[in-house]
């Protein structure tokens, strides 16, 4: 019963983030077709890399954020126990 609930559930986010990379992607795509239908061939190039560099950046600063708030989460824990050893050190030198 997990297994189908877990399957479902990994297919779903794997889809999602599918739907979501390539909406980005084509976005850049269209606007590049744009602005090479305008002439402006160099803007094109730069909307053309942008929109295949988008989801790459995409997932990066979503690592980040997540990284930052674990680290964030950690020395939320463990700063009473960090501040509660300095004030016996100081204790012990005075």
């Amino acid at each position: 019963m997990y297994s189908v609930l877990g399957s479902i559930v990994l297919a779903y986010l794997a889809g999602s983030g599918t739907v979501t990379n390539s909406g980005v992607v084509g976005r850049g795509l269209f606007r590049a077709i744009r602005r090479m239908a305008d002439g402006e061939y160099r803007e094109a190039g730069v909307e053309t890399l942008a929109a295949l560099a988008a989801p790459a950046l995409m997932s990066y600063a979503s690592t980040a954020s997540l990284v930052l708030d674990v680290v964030d989460g950690a020395y939320e824990l463990a700063g009473p126990a960090m501040e509660e050893g300095d004030i016996r050190r100081f204790r012990e030198t005075a």
